[in-house]
């Protein structure tokens, strides 16, 4: 235990009475998760650099999202 951390704990529980943790409050910032749904559902075959380039965003954008959302894209590599 560092001796900052300690300090931090206790300004904590001075100023709010518990020392639980805060939940993380993370949003989607440069993609809407709903039209990223309609998208996919629309153009089922369509590449990650395609959605990428339709949204304006990076293609690990996309595929963070994708797994945020528990949406696999599988190919059909025609085989």
């Amino acid at each position: 235990m560092s001796e900052r951390a300690i300090f931090a704990w206790k300004k904590k529980l001075r100023r709010t009475g518990n020392l639980e943790r805060v939940p993380l409050n993370r949003k989607y910032r440069k993609l809407d998760p709903e039209k990223l749904v309609r998208y996919v559902e629309e153009h089922p075959n369509s590449y990650q650099r395609e959605m990428a380039s339709e949204f304006k965003v990076s293609t690990s954008c996309i595929s963070k999202a994708l797994r945020k959302l528990k949406i696999t894209v599988k190919k059909d590599q025609g085989l």
